[in-house]
């Protein structure tokens, strides 16, 4: 939460008034008046759909660009045989999706993790890097 509220606050997050996503380019852009103001590079870590969780790097739906480097934290279940990194579905609580993004986060190097709404659900983002842009 601390590596959140930093680089949330650095980049001024909450203050533009849109976002979006480029699954294609693996990319998050904050923009105000159709003007982009931030640029982050970004991994989908997953997503929640009622009372499930399903890992990105199982998921179908989503391109390879978006999330192959998720595989880094698959590896990491593996090698510690945790089952919570390694099983493509979990039951979701409130707080499973934040955990799951803020391991990931950790796991990948990224500067915070970014939860926005998706088809009536959660995507949870692991943001690997950013820039301002004029």
């Amino acid at each position: 939460m601390a590596k959140n509220e930093k680089w949330l606050k650095h980049y001024k997050i909450n203050s533009w008034p849109r976002w979006d996503y480029s699954m294609d380019e693996a990319t998050l852009t904050f923009s105000e008046a159709g003007v982009p103001k931030v640029i982050c590079e970004m991994q989908v870590v997953g997503s929640t759909e009622g009372d499930s969780w399903e890992w990105s790097w199982g998921n179908k739906n989503f391109p390879d660009a978006c999330k192959t480097r998720m595989l880094e934290v698959k590896e990491l279940g593996v090698i510690k045989q945790w089952d919570q990194l390694t099983s493509l579905f979990l039951t979701n609580d409130e707080y499973l999706g934040w955990k799951c993004a803020s391991i990931a986060t950790h796991v990948l190097n990224g500067i915070f993790a970014y939860r926005c709404p998706h088809e009536g659900d959660f995507l949870y983002l692991a943001v690997l890097s950013a820039q301002f842009v004029s």
